[in-house]
């Protein structure tokens, strides 16, 4: 009723509150409605407001200029989507599953609202405003869980672990030695963030203090979440970033990234392993299981779950068995039969779930915003450095797919749509952000 109130009187109110949810909500299940999250109700009901507010005023969508082109392919996408649906029925999955499934995808509207929202000033100050504080907040929140995990105040099973487990939706593994990972549904928004902090870092300009700050908290939750496929991201997405750079400067903002994260990671575990190891050994194991999968147990999993993602695969290659699907393989290790909905496996679960075709009409969702990308990247010398980062961080985000469902996760969506809405912004978005950048930036310095 909030969202409806302030909507009518100002739209863009409305927005602040959208976006807010979004960035500082978490996993959006802190409140919840009819087995609804407060995010799912809040997105759609404002869509609806926008799309009824967009009929009666035509020159809303007249003058997007990707009307066509983006239609065609949400119409696409949501008529295998609709398939999906029946798909998943007919294959007998639970309908709360395939609701689950459906609702991201029902973000993908938001890119109309948002492209309009987001040429305001004030809309693009709060925007930047709402990223500083998301990773601010989100390095606190991980920091504080790690200290908690590891000084002994808190345990595994007890209240507060069930409590993130459950309501966050977050994972918290303890590592050995006092060090924990602390894995939450919104830290797939920090790679990407990383990599446009570097892209920026190569600019000539003089904020730079400012920027390493936001690289400093963003390589804290990298570190405390500690996914081997981020940091494989990570790496992909500095190379990406080599594109219209100069070699001599690309090379130092890479070199200091990572050499920044591997500080951040040695000394997290000197100080929760007492001074006793640098956790070098845990690092060697997380990466060498991406090679040898067999040494580490949750890669050895997703070798079992791959044979039979497979079998899934080839019963309905075309259109998929639909949303809701689950997998269930023999454990090699306990003999057991384990049946589950998370793959491991990004794109075998999107074609398990929407068939090669289904798929294929997301990925060109996807291949849109990269096509709009190197457009803005070659007709604006001046400003490329922003727009390559955005171009870096899909690429890390097309990366991270593998492992994960990143692409059609909440976050994802919510990624690719406002990537695409600032794309398309008229060519002196750029200068417009940077300037708001500046004078939140010489406040917070002075």
């Amino acid at each position: 009723m909030t969202l409806g109130i302030l909507y009518f009187k100002n739209p863009d109110w409305a927005f602040y509150l959208v976006l807010g949810e979004l960035f500082l909500g978490g996993s959006g299940h802190y409140l919840e409605f009819i087995n609804l999250s407060i995010r799912a109700l809040l997105i759609i009901t404002f869509i609806l407001l926008w799309t009824l507010y967009a009929i009666g005023n035509q020159k809303l969508l007249q003058n997007i200029d990707l009307n066509k082109k983006f239609s065609i392919i949400l119409f696409v996408f949501y008529l295998f989507l609709i398939i999906s649906i029946i798909s998943g029925i007919r294959y007998d999955h639970a309908v709360v599953s395939i609701i689950q499934d459906l609702i991201p995808f029902l973000y993908l509207p938001l890119l109309f609202p948002a492209y309009h929202l987001l040429s305001k000033p004030k809309t693009q100050e709060y925007f930047i405003r709402l990223l500083i504080v998301f990773l601010i907040s989100s390095a606190v929140f991980s920091l504080f869980t790690f200290i908690l995990f590891s000084t002994g105040i808190v345990e595994l099973q007890e209240p507060f672990y069930k409590w993130f487990r459950d309501v966050s939706m977050g994972k918290i593994t303890n590592m050995g030695a006092g060090f924990f990972r602390v894995v939450l549904p919104e830290h797939l928004l920090i790679t990407p963030i990383i990599l446009i902090i570097s892209s920026l870092l190569m600019r000539d300009e003089k904020h730079h203090k400012m920027w390493r700050f936001l690289l400093f908290l963003a390589s804290i939750i990298l570190v405390i979440n500690l996914s081997r496929i981020y940091f494989v991201a990570i790496i992909v997405g500095l190379i990406v970033l080599k594109y219209k750079h100069l070699w001599k400067r690309w090379f130092i903002i890479s070199t200091t990234t990572l050499g920044l994260i591997f500080l951040i990671f040695t000394s997290l575990f000197l100080i929760s392993s007492g001074g006793k190891s640098l956790g070098l050994e845990l690092f060697g194991i997380r990466i060498s299981s991406i090679a040898s999968p067999g040494i580490e147990e949750s890669s050895a999993t997703r070798i079992m779950i791959f044979p039979e993602a497979l079998k899934m695969i080839g019963t309905a290659p075309i259109l998929g068995q639909g949303l809701g699907a689950s997998i269930t393989f023999l454990n090699t290790v306990t003999y057991k039969q384990i049946t589950t909905r998370q793959f491991d496996w990004g794109y075998l679960e999107m074609m398990v779930e929407l068939g090669i075709l289904g798929s294929l009409a997301l990925v060109s969702f996807i291949f849109f915003a990269i096509w709009k990308l190197i457009e803005k990247i070659n007709h604006a010398p001046d400003w490329h450095d922003f727009y390559v980062g955005l171009l870096a961080s899909i690429v890390a985000f097309l990366i991270i797919n593998i492992t994960s469902p990143a692409i059609f996760h909440v976050f994802g969506i919510f990624f690719f749509v406002f990537t695409l809405a600032i794309a398309l912004q008229p060519m002196d978005i750029f200068d417009r952000l940077i300037n708001i950048l500046y004078r939140i930036f010489n406040r917070i310095e002075q």
